[in-house]
């Protein structure tokens, strides 16, 4: 062949581009089947030990009985389409987690049902050492028991978990980590959690999971364990715990938290609900001489919890524990908690320094009780929350730093805290600890009632993705807005100096700019840029390659130069 039909031959030939290669796997395939969907692998490890990077494996729908371990980095193993594949690991003790993930990186685990996964340390998925773009999403697991024995006993050596992350690397972080949207349930935890993110792991969220009926904490987020041998580096940081519902999480044998944060470091708790659990969220730090640091606790829903809403502090500082600085909390609704009537009330507050708690509201159950703070707390700013206790200003019950207060002005005084505090009833659209409604009435006094300092944080929404207000922020986890008048959310102009038109909009966006040049970003509600550029005077800007859903756009990184803009 001379080398012009060469040329010709090579160009007319079929063209294979390395890359991505589907392969499927079924519980009625053929382990010697070559992994097409016409002819699938029967099992999911064999079929994982044949991919190479890039590919992924399609699970089809039935049960298969087996642990795995995914053998290399850059593949996805997902259920195919709408098929619903399921992995029971009933009587398979060969290794602890049913789905094991080390040392890689460039990961995706979705759409699998985990269950039955019962011994002494059993988890649903483990992911140590390193890596980096971890996701695990949209899967189900259950039935994650340390032992089959519904009365066996319990200590710090009896554990199980659903989800635990380890970075166990002294240097080199697990990053860009993702848990998302999964639903954790029925499972007897022993001493450890249902999520756990530990050690080293820096750049993470845990988004939209729904996790009830455990046995013990719903979320933590850990430091200072010693899971990563660098001091410097064994902290879980940098994250964001968002949109989870976490309920009847609930221990006989410790108070369980619906979330709980041990040593981590600048994370960011917002737009969840816990309820009936042991504490609402507990941000602590467990051991001697450490801290935990920069947490922000916002816009969440805490209700019918066991002990409190909210415990904030170092229980034990400085002998037996560490303590908690830098840390905010506000513009949370906390109601009626502390069922079991230990004395704690909405607020349990330990040792923290530097803490912020404000905008937020504390409707107390029939016991009255709004705190108890044990220990000092150096620099604390609590003020502009709403209060109220059903009995009425006359009977509000405190200790706070050894001394009992009764009634609001005996407390504001002897506490030097709530000065410009509301002491009244928030009306929500429905108070009722079965069937609650947390959306304030037209005349709440909550509204408007925040610090009137107080500037949103970009992207920061309500309990109903709403931007919060640009003046006075209202008080709890609901920024009211009258449907009649829907200004606050359909904003479309700040300060007559920029403009977003049409506001919800479809394809395109009409802005205007008071100036020349002005940077304009576009967020999702994550807080992730997905649009970014420079805009004159005026511009139509094209979004149709964006999802619909809701966005916000800042203008020239300035957090007060904020619109919210609804995409249908």
């Amino acid at each position: 062949m001379n080398i012009k039909s060469l040329i010709v031959a090579i160009l007319l030939s079929p063209i294979y581009v390395v890359g991505q290669i589907n392969r499927y796997v079924s519980p009625t395939g053929n382990n010697f089947n070559s992994g097409t969907l016409a002819l699938p692998y029967q099992t999911i490890q064999y079929a994982l030990n044949q991919l190479t990077a890039n590919d992924t494996l399609n699970v089809l729908t039935g049960t298969y009985t087996e642990k795995i371990t995914i053998p290399l980095s850059n593949i996805y193993l997902r259920n195919y389409l709408s098929n619903l594949p399921i992995i029971d690991a009933t009587g398979i003790t060969s290794q602890n987690s049913i789905i094991s993930i080390t040392n890689k990186s460039n990961i995706t685990v979705s759409g699998l049902e985990l269950k039955n996964n019962i011994q002494n340390d059993a988890q649903g998925i483990l992911i140590t050492g390193s890596g980096s773009n971890l996701t695990i999403k949209n899967c189900n697991i259950h039935d994650i028991h340390f032992s089959s024995n519904t009365g066996a006993s319990i200590n710090a050596n009896t554990n199980a978990q659903g989800i635990i992350v380890y970075g166990t690397n002294a240097t080199t972080a697990i990053t860009n980590l993702k848990i998302q949207n999964n639903k954790l349930y029925n499972c007897r935890l022993g001493f450890s959690e249902g999520i756990a993110v530990n050690g080293n792991v820096n750049g993470f969220e845990v988004t939209g999971n729904t996790a009830y009926n455990l046995t013990n904490i719903g979320i933590d987020l850990i430091g200072h364990e010693g899971t990563c041998n660098n001091p410097a580096n064994d902290q879980a940081r940098n994250g964001l715990v968002k949109n989870n519902t976490i309920h009847h999480c609930t221990s006989p044998y410790a108070t369980s938290g619906g979330i709980y944060i041990d040593g981590g470091k600048a994370i960011i708790v917002e737009n969840n609900t816990s309820y009936h659990n042991g504490y609402g969220i507990e941000v602590g730090c467990e051991n001697i001489g450490k801290t935990t640091e920069a947490i922000t606790i916002r816009n969440n829903i805490f209700y019918d919890n066991q002990i409190c809403a909210i415990a904030l502090g170092g229980y034990d500082y400085p002998s037996g524990s560490g303590k908690v600085i830098n840390s905010t909390i506000r513009n949370n609704t906390c109601y009626y908690n502390d069922y079991s009537n230990s004395g704690n009330g909405e607020l349990y507050l330990s040792y923290s320094e530097n803490s912020i708690i404000e905008n937020n509201i504390f409707y107390t159950s029939t016991q009255n009780t709004l705190a108890y703070a044990e220990l000092t707390q150096p620099s604390l700013s609590f003020n502009y929350n709403t209060i109220y206790v059903l009995a009425g200003t006359g009977s509000l019950v405190n200790s706070w730093n050894g001394s009992g207060y009764t009634g609001y002005s005996a407390f504001v005084t002897g506490s030097s805290t709530n000065a410009n505090s509301v002491f009244n009833n928030p009306l929500f659209v429905t108070a009722n600890i079965t069937s609650p409604n947390f959306h304030l009435l037209p005349i709440s006094p909550s509204i408007n009632a925040g610090n009137p300092l107080f500037i949103t944080a970009t992207t920061e929404v309500d309990i109903d993705v709403e931007l919060r207000a640009n003046n006075i922020v209202d008080c709890g986890a609901d920024e009211y807005y009258d449907k009649t008048n829907p200004t606050k959310i359909t904003e479309t102009a700040i300060n007559n100096q920029y403009s977003v038109y049409p506001n919800p909009c479809t394809d395109f966006i009409d802005v205007k700019s008071g100036a020349i040049n002005s940077e304009i970003n576009i967020y999702n509600i994550f807080g992730q840029v997905v649009f970014k550029t420079l805009i004159d005077t005026e511009n139509q800007i094209d979004i149709k390659n964006l999802p619909n859903g809701v966005y916000f756009i800042r203008f020239n990184n300035d957090t007060k130069q904020v619109l919210k803009l609804i995409k249908e």
